[in-house]
């Protein structure tokens, strides 16, 4: 009967397992923490880790994990004390400049040496987040666009209807209906003012949080 066959990690006669191991570590593309449980420590984090923290490996090693990396203060463990299934939950990381950074976050425990560990692994979702900023924005620019040329166009319009009607029965006062044409001018000059005041604040007030697309948009002429 054929034997086992050998993974990667089996394959080390010269005991080299912890050099494979070492070698993914910090080559994953996930910044990942290994964390002593019982004390809450921080006793290993690969590059991609210092990256996303701005610390250096050195500046995280012996550290408390909550209230450095973690925003959980002492006791509230999400995993230790609270004992949550942590798997890509959206969590928070604080980097050196004290800033909290999204990130999607897992936890896992492994043994290492006959002690166990939690294997944390952080999915920096900076970029996703601005894009669901950026289409809020939008979604609030069209909405107020919208508000404001909505309603005074709905009453435009059932003006101009009875206009319609009036011109058709001949039935009408020419002044009167030069009255109501020169109201609906103004009313219509109004609106594109509105329209150009929230132009004006999309694009002064709040330029680095709306689209390029929309951006284009409110810049036609």
């Amino acid at each position: 009967m054929p034997g086992k066959k050998a993974g990667l990690t089996d394959r080390t006669p010269d005991g080299s397992v912890q050099d494979i191991f070492r070698t993914i570590f910090e080559r994953i593309q996930t910044a990942i923490l290994i964390v002593d449980p019982a004390a809450h420590e921080i006793v290993d984090a690969n590059p991609l880790m210092e990256s996303l923290t701005g610390l250096t490996k050195d500046q995280m090693l012996g550290k408390g994990c909550q209230g450095f990396v973690c925003p959980a203060k002492c006791g509230e463990c999400p995993v230790t004390d609270l004992h949550k299934n942590i798997l890509n939950i959206e969590r928070e990381v604080i980097n050196a400049k004290g800033e909290r950074v999204p990130v999607l976050k897992t936890v896992a425990k492994a043994d290492f040496g006959g002690k166990e560990y939690l294997v944390e692994s952080y999915v920096d979702i900076t970029s996703h987040k601005k894009a669901e900023e950026r289409q809020a924005a939008l979604l609030a620019y069209l909405s107020e666009s919208i508000l404001r040329a909505k309603k005074p166009l709905e009453l435009m319009q059932n003006d101009f209807q009875d206009i319609v009607k009036k011109a058709e029965s001949g039935d009408y006062d020419a002044e009167d209906i030069r009255m109501q044409l020169a109201l609906h001018a103004k009313n219509l000059a109004q609106i594109v003012k509105n329209l150009e005041e929230l132009q004006a604040k999309a694009l002064k007030g709040k330029s680095a949080e709306i689209p390029p697309e929309f951006r284009e948009f409110l810049l036609r002429k």
